[in-house]
């Protein structure tokens, strides 16, 4: 034991290893040194990236915008449109509807005309609006048209309508004439060819505007990039401190614990890994492992066996009957009675009874298999379980049993010859509550009928 003891010091003094107390302090100060740094970087930052916003916010602005005037115009030209063709009053009323009350237009535009770009764009949206106004000229002269030929009143035109006064040649034309008119001003490659000037100006208007606002968006950028570099390598270093750190810990702690639990479970010895908390920890329960291992081995011995015949006891064999229960396989129970053992007891002796008990344990394991389960359940009684065997096999046992009777019918130097009486029972699905009285019957109709044989308890 001061060996076993002297080897353990020796051991844990030869330890080497990173201690997790060590590399945690290092990695915490390397840590918290770059995150200062991106700290300081970052509070630099809001300052540009609101001016970034601006613009971006603006371009967006302008887009939307764009995207409004866009979407207003073509619903007004859709508008007079329907009512050239579908001449409903609703369609006159929704052209209004928009020109004086909605105003999608007109927001659009003013909300263009405040953008940041040059005098020179806001020419072009100038323009585009004058063109707008004269092709809105031509819109509702030809709903003037439409609606004379229809026999409108005045009274459900629009102002704008009502005010409008024809050409003397236009009065002269038949309704017929005047709706065929009003359609083509509409329709024809005049109006088309206007509303593609008012777009052109409008496009050249939003093209230089964007370009004029990205040409801004990228001075920005251009002063964010040496930060933005520096985040993005304070970024990284701490990213490869996180990975250095979560690679140590899997290393020096998560994987020699997750190892060393199961090993625990496997009920086996530590791996010398790890961390040197882990390697100490290691050395200290393989030691205690060893100490404990000798010592279960020793009860587990005198808990497990018989202490005359090395062979099961009587309640470890209970522990295989439950073991067998849920097996659900064919089996077959032998119960071995040594006949007239008390004569053997009161003529030789106990010490004599005894070498006869051994000899009967030792015959008994060389006769049945190595797969067959043998155990000493009383002061003469053996049980006998044989695996993996049917009712059909009951020759095969009484064989085993005409053997076993013929070595013990032999004395052997100063142990008397003795015989045997024997019940079987069989089960096809593992060992059932009844079987051991059924092999019990059947020993006992064995010791009735003369004993020194062996009996197989059948089904009455």
């Amino acid at each position: 034991m001061l060996r076993h003891f002297e080897k353990k010091i020796s051991n844990i003094k030869e330890i080497k290893g990173i201690r997790i107390k060590t590399f945690n302090a290092v990695m915490i100060a390397a840590a918290c040194l770059v995150f200062a740094a991106l700290l300081y970087n970052t509070a630099l930052l809001p300052g540009k990236y609101e001016t970034l916003s601006e613009h971006t916010e603006e371009y967006v602005e302008c887009e939307k915008n764009a995207s409004e005037l866009r979407e207003a115009s073509d619903y007004l030209t859709e508008q007079v449109r329907l009512y050239a063709i579908n001449m409903n009053i609703d369609n006159m009323n929704n052209y209004f509807n928009e020109v004086n009350i909605t105003k999608r237009r007109n927001h659009a535009l003013e909300n263009l005309e405040a953008a940041n770009t040059s005098d020179r764009l806001k020419q072009s949206l100038k323009a585009a609006l004058e063109s707008s106004n004269d092709l809105m000229k031509t819109e509702v002269y030809s709903m003037k048209l439409i609606s004379l030929a229809n026999g409108y009143s005045d009274d459900v035109l629009p102002e704008e309508v009502r005010s409008i006064q024809l050409k003397a040649e236009d009065m002269r034309l038949s309704p017929e004439e005047m709706i065929e008119k009003g359609r083509s001003m509409v329709f024809d490659s005049g109006y088309q060819n206007a509303k593609a000037l008012i777009y052109s100006h409008l496009d050249h208007f939003i093209d230089g505007t964007m370009t004029h606002l990205s040409e801004e968006q990228e001075l920005v950028y251009s002063g964010l990039g040496d930060a933005i570099t520096l985040q993005s390598i304070l970024i990284v270093v701490l990213f490869l401190i996180n990975i250095i750190t979560f690679i140590a810990i899997y290393t020096l702690i998560v994987r020699p614990l997750t190892i060393h639990v199961r090993r625990i479970e496997e009920n086996g010895m530590l791996e010398i890994m790890g961390a040197y908390e882990f390697k100490y920890l290691a050395i200290t329960y393989n030691d205690i492992y060893e100490l404990n291992a000798a010592n279960q081995e020793v009860l587990k011995k005198k808990a497990e066996r018989d202490s005359l015949t090395g062979l099961m006891n009587r309640g470890t064999f209970e522990n295989l009957k439950r073991i067998f229960k849920e097996s659900q396989s064919p089996l077959a129970l032998l119960i071995v009675d040594v006949d007239k053992f008390k004569t053997v007891n009161d003529t030789y002796g106990h010490s004599v009874g005894d070498k006869v008990l051994i000899r009967v344990g030792n015959t008994l394991e060389k006769t049945f298999r190595s797969t067959d389960k043998i155990a000493r359940i009383g002061g003469d009684e053996f049980a006998v379980v044989l695996t993996d065997i049917r009712k059909e096999d009951a020759s095969a046992i009484r064989e085993k049993a005409a053997e076993i009777g013929k070595v013990l019918s032999q004395s052997e130097y100063d142990i008397p010859a003795i015989t045997l009486s024997i019940g079987a029972a069989f089960s096809d699905q593992g060992f059932h509550d009844k079987l051991f009285e059924q092999a019990d019957k059947a020993l006992y109709e064995a010791k009735e009928s003369g004993r020194n044989r062996i009996c197989i308890y059948e089904e009455t």
